[in-house]
């Protein structure tokens, strides 16, 4: 029998002994260390393997959950290796304990509590929340000192809104495309349902135009687009969007014919047939102004004839006498010079 050193790199250093006869068993074990150490050598390093850790929560546990009115919402905590000690969810509000491991000790019987098979985490399950359930909730493990993490919980109320004014005017022919935004929606809607004249649209191709809808969720909100091609007059009328969680929303949406140029023509140039006579609208101020002034020469002729002697000889020859004079009653001439002023006026 005789002994050896192997030397493996000049890190390690292996003892081993050779037998005149060797083991083929005992050559195998020693081939099966040598690959075990290489691998616990890669890169440079040891890669010793970590100490097992006790119960703790994992530093990717969820902080904030975001849930919608009336839809259950799964609030999550990554406890791992917990052994013999259990989970406690703690509502902070009132530090009310709510569920130890899967037994609930409230009596609102929206609240459980389970453990995922297939995660491992401890999911804290609220049925029909409400926005007064929004708050933090603590989950923590019975270790000493206690493990814990809070969980913010946001319940919101979803809210649709149709793009653009509530009034839309359209030529006909053109396409109608109505988008409806749904906000606050951390998961889709079942449905979004559209409306015409508060009747269910019918979605498709009818007579020769298409009539579709499309759907499309990121984030925490959901569009619908409402698109009809080839409108008529008789699509005309109120639009509506109704999600499953949300308020309905409408437009009111007008489909007119467009105007020909010549009947732009005809309208344009009855507009200025309208407003071609600019006294048209001055015309009560120059009658009142002519019926003043008539007064006015009035007193200053009565004042003349009277001033005249009173036989006829003493009125020159030559002034012969004017029509609008032939009577010493002046008013007689107020509406002479309002006619003939009226007719040259054209009114």
């Amino acid at each position: 029998m005789a002994s050896c050193l192997l030397l493996f790199t000049d890190i390690f250093l292996v003892e081993c002994k050779v037998h005149d006869s060797p083991d083929q068993n005992q050559v195998a074990s020693i081939s099966h260390n040598i690959v075990e150490e290489e691998e616990i050598w890669e890169n440079g390093r040891p890669s010793i393997p970590h100490a097992p850790r006790g119960p703790h929560i994992a530093g990717d546990s969820p902080k904030a959950i975001m849930a919608t009115v009336g839809t259950p919402v799964h609030v999550p905590c990554k406890a791992r290796n917990l052994g013999s000690k259990s989970v406690s969810w703690i509502r902070h509000r009132d530090l009310h304990v709510l569920t130890v491991s899967s037994f609930t000790f409230t009596n609102d019987e929206r609240f459980s509590a389970h453990r995922d098979p297939s995660s491992g985490d401890w999911v804290l399950v609220l049925r029909h929340p409400q926005p007064s359930d929004s708050g933090y909730y603590e989950c923590s493990i019975s270790t000493k000192p206690v493990t814990a993490i809070s969980v913010r919980l946001d319940v919101v109320v979803p809210s649709a809104q149709l793009l653009g004014d509530d009034s839309l005017f359209l030529d006909k022919g053109s396409t109608l495309n109505l988008t409806c935004v749904l906000h606050f929606s951390p998961t889709p809607p079942e449905f979004i349902l559209w409306y015409h004249r508060d009747k269910l649209v019918n979605y498709g191709t009818r007579g020769g135009r298409k009539i579709q809808v499309e759907t499309i969720h990121r984030g925490k909100k959901t569009w619908s687009f409402l698109l009809v091609e080839n409108t008529t007059l008789k699509d005309s009328g109120k639009y509506s969007c109704k999600p499953s969680n949300a308020n309905m929303v409408s437009v009111l949406v007008h489909v007119i014919k467009s105007e020909t140029p010549e009947a732009m023509k005809t309208t344009t140039s009855g507009a200025s047939s309208i407003y071609s006579n600019p006294l048209e609208k001055e015309t009560p101020l120059l009658l009142l102004l002519l019926v003043l002034f008539s007064l006015v020469v009035c007193s200053l002729v009565n004042s003349s004839f009277l001033s005249l002697p009173a036989t006829a000889s003493a009125i020159p020859s030559s002034i012969s006498p004017s029509p609008y004079f032939a009577s010493s009653k002046c008013h007689l001439c107020i509406p002479l010079l309002v006619e003939r002023r009226t007719k040259k006026m054209g009114v």
